[in-house]
């Protein structure tokens, strides 16, 4: 007898990738959170990975503090399982979530960040896309991202970026790629 043929579902996927405050994105959450009664977790890479659930955002900028270092900000419509042993492993876990980078700002700047999401199920992805769109109304659009070492400026028309961010930028602070050498400068800049 022929072995059954196994579904893999076609995964399909958005992000927005973006320059924002960890405080901006942590409201962002916590207001998604209350409004559509959805679960928090809070994932840390180091010294090693450890992932907390938060039923809500009661607290959110309390528990992120007490469980600093936190990278990535997840959201998710019911429980999480916070068992895996290793990023990967969350997400596997944890299907059809929203996914957020919290990158810290340093001394040299603030990294880009994403707000993104991969699911099989197309209308709660649809569904996801439209928060962050909605969110999206309120951020400034466009940037032009420079190589220090060849002086190449290109314009990234499609980057966004907050009001707090864009006040860091205004204010002097570097506007880092997610990862690489380059440098952003909002569109205002021209």
């Amino acid at each position: 007898m022929a072995e059954a043929a196994r579904f893999i579902p076609e995964m399909t996927h958005f992000t927005l990738p973006m320059h924002a405050q960890r405080d901006e994105l942590v409201a962002m959450a916590a207001g998604w959170a209350n409004e559509h009664e959805l679960h928090v977790a809070l994932e840390r890479f180091f010294p090693t990975y450890a992932a907390i659930a938060i039923p809500g955002a009661e607290g959110l900028a309390e528990a992120i503090a007490a469980f600093e270092p936190v990278r990535r900000m997840c959201l998710r419509r019911g429980p999480f399982d916070i068992a895996a042993i290793n990023a990967q492993q969350f997400l596997v876990r944890n299907p059809d979530c929203l996914v957020m980078v919290l990158e810290p700002l340093t001394e040299d700047g603030l990294r880009a960040t994403a707000v993104t999401a991969r699911m099989a199920d197309v209308e709660l992805l649809r569904w996801w896309i439209s928060l962050v769109r909605e969110a999206a109304l309120e951020m400034h659009q466009g940037a032009w991202a420079t190589d220090p070492q060849t002086g190449v400026r290109l314009q990234v028309a499609d980057h966004f970026y907050t009001e707090g961010a864009r006040e860091l930028w205004a204010g002097g602070m570097r506007m880092l790629a997610a990862a690489g050498t380059a440098v952003f400068d909002f569109d205002e800049a021209g």
